[in-house]
């Protein structure tokens, strides 16, 4: 009887600890409602610890019940229809997700490490930041298209707890002159009003930044020549007094002004994956629970020279053609025969010279 009521205790005992750690998990109300919020620290072992607090609106609530009532915020989403600039994402992969060449994860991991209250600290004793919270980076992901540039960004704003909006750079252009200049400037000042009205600070993507960012005419006599210098001088000042984090996203850095370079604190580039990514890529897309053929050897896919936005592609493209049939199998052919459709259509410069041609 005593060894009965030990172990009920130890399950009680578990069940309270399991119980306070639901409490304090993503998507419990205490977070979800803004009561209970957390900063994320890379501890000595490399893994990410949390810190919980009370937000600091709700413990001067408590301090001070009479004072203030209490002020809800407004939500990003319940705002976002009524402009028609920005679309809204929720990202639903974190860093961790991606694969991602060496130096381009050291040096998100690098700018992660600005949540870390130590690093804060000392930039400010060095005069580097002026205030005690958030990260300042503008940001250039360069690379080929298909290389992973748009989900990383996602995959980031994940890993900082940040919602983005995301802006498609090639609507900027208009017909009428003058139009364009006033849409750069409603860009920033329609991300500012939302981040006021809603106080929080989402990631501001702007995807296929190449016009904004490409070399300027010099000596441009043309009207589209000078407005487009115009648009990009105003482009140029709203990144030079931008705060929070900004992701430019484009194809061709070499293309790039040089004055715009320079504002920009963090230029990462996006190859295409060799071998070993690849095949990372593959395992990470195929169905899990689909029937594959016993000889089934993803090495002899992570031969062929793919990017993973290809990959996706094929395995989406292959997954159709399979899935029609009585007896429904993946064997490595029909992957093979969606890689040449792939190769034959695409517009690289890189298309294979014969199937064999990895």
């Amino acid at each position: 009887r005593e060894m009965n009521t030990l172990i009920e205790l130890i399950s009680l005992d578990e069940y309270e600890r399991i119980k306070n750690r639901s409490l304090l998990e993503d998507g419990s109300h205490l977070i979800n409602d803004g009561i209970i919020d957390y900063e994320e620290m890379l501890n000595p072992f490399g893994g990410i610890s949390r810190a919980f607090y009370i937000v600091d609106e709700v413990l001067h609530s408590i301090i001070h019940p009479q004072k203030h009532k209490k002020v809800r915020r407004i939500k990003l989403n319940t705002l976002i229809d009524e402009q028609d600039i920005f679309e809204l994402v929720e990202p639903d992969t974190s860093l961790s997700d991606v694969v991602l060449a060496k130096e381009t994860s050291e040096t998100l991991q690098n700018l992660m490490r600005q949540l870390d209250k130590e690093v804060i600290n000392r930039l400010i004793e060095w005069g580097i930041k002026d205030k005690k919270s958030g990260i300042d980076a503008r940001i250039i992901f360069y690379g080929a298209a298909g290389t992973g540039k748009t989900m990383t960004a996602y995959s980031l704003a994940k890993s900082l707890k940040r919602q983005v909006l995301a802006f498609d750079c090639s609507k900027i252009l208009s017909m009428y002159v003058g139009e364009s200049e006033k849409n750069v400037r409603k860009i920033f000042d329609t991300f500012y009003d939302l981040c006021e009205k809603t106080k929080t600070e989402p990631i501001l993507l702007l995807n296929e930044a190449d016009q904004f960012l490409g070399a300027r005419s010099s000596g441009a006599n043309s009207g589209a020549d000078q407005m487009h210098n115009q648009m990009q001088n105003i482009f140029l000042e709203q990144i030079e007094k931008f705060k929070g984090v900004l992701i430019a996203t484009t194809n061709l850095l070499e293309n790039i002004d040089k004055a715009f370079s320079r504002r920009f604190n963090y230029k990462i580039e996006f190859k295409k994956p060799n071998q070993e990514q690849r095949l990372s890529l593959w395992k990470k897309m195929l169905p899990v629970d689909a029937p594959y053929e016993e000889k089934f050897d993803l090495n002899e896919l992570a031969g062929y020279s793919l990017t993973g936005g290809q990959i996706n592609l094929i395995i989406k493209n292959t997954a159709y053609r399979v899935a029609v049939r009585e007896k429904p199998l993946f064997s490595l052919a029909d992957f093979e025969q969606e890689i040449k459709k792939e190769k034959d259509a695409s517009f690289d410069g890189e298309k294979s010279m014969g199937f064999l041609n990895k």
